[in-house]
């Protein structure tokens, strides 16, 4: 049983958005809050808005939302940390297809490194590690976990119950 499309939508929106809000709340605060320029004569809002609020990185927390509910509906699971870190890697994902192809139509050469560079960051703004969290956390009230009792996580391929 997978969870109605409604609760998969208030979970993905939650495991998605709120860790970019805070990543973009402590890249604010820890990188650009210096208040001097940068090499362009920018100051640290400009610089902020533009790496934050560009048109691709207010599409990333949309297609990780989206992505998110759309596994969190389709497949559903019984276990929550597999759900956590599924969603995780999911969001992980997201993040580097967002930003390579960010970085290729700007004209970056190295898109894929930059990529990398800005999943590193995630990592370090606490969006990575807070999804997680969410995920798990989220998962039994909103009941996107399965409640089935003969989910054995040590079955083989044929169904047969796992030798213990």
């Amino acid at each position: 049983m997978s969870a109605s499309p409604a609760k998969a939508t208030a979970y993905a929106i939650a495991a998605t958005f709120v860790p970019w809000a805070v990543g973009a709340l402590l890249s604010f605060v820890l990188i650009y809050a210096g208040g001097y320029p940068d090499d362009e004569g920018e100051s640290s809002w400009e610089t902020f808005s533009g790496d934050w609020l560009s048109d691709w990185a207010l599409a990333f927390p949309v297609l990780a939302a989206l992505f998110v509910g759309v596994l969190a509906w389709a497949r559903p699971t019984p276990h929550r940390w597999l759900l956590a870190t599924r969603n995780t890697v999911g969001y992980a994902g997201v993040l580097l297809v967002v930003s390579a192809v960010r970085f290729l139509s700007d004209g970056a050469g190295e898109a894929v490194d930059y990529a990398f560079v800005t999943l590193l960051i995630a990592l370090f703004t606490l969006q990575l590690p807070l999804c997680a969290a969410l995920s798990a956390a989220l998962a039994g009230p909103l009941r996107i976990v399965t409640d089935t009792d003969d989910a054995d996580p040590g079955a083989d391929v044929a169904g047969e119950p796992a030798a213990r």
